[in-house]
């Protein structure tokens, strides 16, 4: 009786089972060596991104990922993530207790009130 053959993954395609992905928190997520995961450049210039870094990414298949590069590396960014950024940065810069949201109604309803009705 002859084996059937699994035809063998594309070299940088094969996603072996990886632990967890846990960033060293005392240091910043991505930097050191404990931080860094080795990725094997596939066919077209193609990378596989392994599940436990997706997962620490908050990102599935199908997701938009922004991507840049900054002194020859290559940076990649989940929108969700992205926004909780910008959300923190901005956050220190308001003062306590004042909602943008709440100033733009109101700005908007006293223009409202100051055109000519007719």
């Amino acid at each position: 009786m002859a084996r059937k053959s699994t035809p063998a993954a594309a070299p940088g395609f094969a996603e072996a089972p990886q632990a967890a992905f846990v960033a060293d928190t005392a240091r910043k997520p991505g930097f050191g060596v404990l931080n860094r995961v080795r990725l094997t450049l596939g066919p077209g210039g193609r990378v596989v991104i392994p599940a436990a870094l997706r997962d620490a990414m908050e990102v599935e298949e199908g997701d938009a990922i922004l991507a840049w590069v900054e002194d020859g590396e290559l940076h990649l960014l989940s929108p969700r993530v992205g926004a909780r950024q910008a959300q923190a940065m901005l956050k220190g810069l308001l003062p306590e207790g004042v909602s943008l949201a709440d100033e733009l109604i109101a700005e908007r309803r006293r223009e409202a009130e100051a055109e000519p009705r007719g």
